[in-house]
């Protein structure tokens, strides 16, 4: 039986190779410069995918680190490409209205925004979108589960709409850094896409290792200098062009650092239960059964109906009650 991660992982190149040349240099904008090592690990995928593609990833930047100028000189004519995840649309606004402006300043360029989850709730947003998108000659969008992938090519019929799985499986297998000490980790978000509070969880994940995503105190306390010293540095244009190579660097760092916590944190379970999309993802690379709980967009049902039900010991749970019931079966 085929390996569904080397049929997701080869479907992914299909998607990207018509928009990318080997040999030819890319930028790859929106680094996400936080801890969601969710958004990292799509991050370390797309530079795996990129490589086995045989692209040059000649510039790098986050929201704050753009800067049009040093992007020109350092790719002056290859594709842009739009880092991927679950903010197409105005629930996480600020990172779409980045991607607007990127895609209005380089009507010239050929742009590429990689596997994403769409979802708009406002019109106004939707059609500002909308409009932009569709004054772009060259603009494809990929679309990381097959509901979205409809409703884009609906609502953006003058782009080109790819359906591709998330970018975050280009990582490959991830081996775990530890033996478990508990039967369960319980990741839980606690952000604007929980649907169930923590405080409402059942007692039987109360022996549960819980937490969201992290750093460790020792790698906070590296991060935050860091990060901070290129927030500043960045703030001045005439600096920025000379900084870039120190950027990229510390943006490679960080994104170790923060995806080696996710699967140190992974690791101290035998199973995972979670409502975060890449915990789903991380326990599947890391061979571990993952018991997922729907969040408030349901790309967490979706991406499981499309591809990750592939995955031996892979469930979907109704609620936490639900998935309490089933980690229990599954780790008897």
């Amino acid at each position: 039986m085929n390996d569904p991660l080397d049929d997701l992982q080869q479907a992914t190149i299909d998607a990207l190779a018509p928009s990318v040349q080997h040999g030819q240099s890319v930028a790859l904008l929106d680094y996400p410069a936080h801890f969601n090592a969710g958004d990292l690990l799509i991050y370390q995928g797309t530079l795996s995918y990129l490589a086995r593609l045989g692209a040059s990833v000649d510039y790098v930047c986050a929201l704050h680190t753009y800067d049009k100028e040093v992007l020109s000189a350092c790719v002056p004519d290859g594709p842009l490409l739009l880092n991927g995840g679950g903010n197409f649309g105005d629930r996480w606004f600020a990172y779409q209205r980045f991607r607007e402006r990127v895609i209005a300043e380089h009507p010239e360029r050929k742009i590429v925004q990689l596997p994403q989850t769409i979802e708009f709730r406002d019109d106004a947003a939707l059609a500002r979108a909308q409009r932009i998108y569709s004054q772009h000659p060259d603009l494809t969008l990929l679309m990381r589960d097959r509901d979205g992938y409809e409703l884009a090519r609906e609502l953006f019929p003058e782009n080109t709409v790819v359906y591709c799985a998330d970018a975050a499986l280009g990582v490959g297998r991830i081996v775990p850094t530890a033996d478990p000490t508990h039967d369960f980790v319980l990741l839980k978000r606690r952000d604007a896409e929980s649907v169930q509070s923590p405080k409402n969880l059942p007692a039987s994940l109360a022996s549960a290792y819980q937490t969201d995503w992290h750093v460790s105190a020792a790698d906070n306390a590296q991060w935050w200098p860091v990060t901070l010293g290129l927030l500043l540095l960045n703030k001045m244009p005439g600096v920025r062009s000379r900084v870039y190579p120190l950027t990229r660097r510390a943006f490679d760092w960080q994104a170790d650092m923060v995806v080696n916590n996710a699967v140190e944190i992974l690791s101290q379970g035998r199973l995972v239960v979670t409502d975060r999309l890449h915990a789903g993802f991380f326990a599947v690379l890391m061979g571990k059964p993952v018991v997922l709980v729907d969040n408030a967009n349901k790309k967490v049902s979706k991406i499981y109906d499309d591809y990750l039900s592939d995955f031996p010991n892979t469930y979907l749970a109704e609620d936490f009650d639900h998935a309490a019931e089933l980690a229990g079966h599954v780790v008897s």
